[in-house]
């Protein structure tokens, strides 16, 4: 049981680590977007 709840802590300490990292990368991926800056009127 105690193994288990290591297991657990760990995985959870993980991603509260990795999150912020793992957002940044995603917002610099964004950022490479060209977006037009208005739509041509048909």
């Amino acid at each position: 049981m105690r193994i288990f709840t290591v297991i657990t802590l760990l995985l959870y300490w993980s991603v509260m680590i990795l999150a912020p990292v793992i957002a940044k990368e995603n917002q610099k991926k964004a950022e490479n977007f060209i977006y037009p800056e208005k739509k041509p009127n048909k």
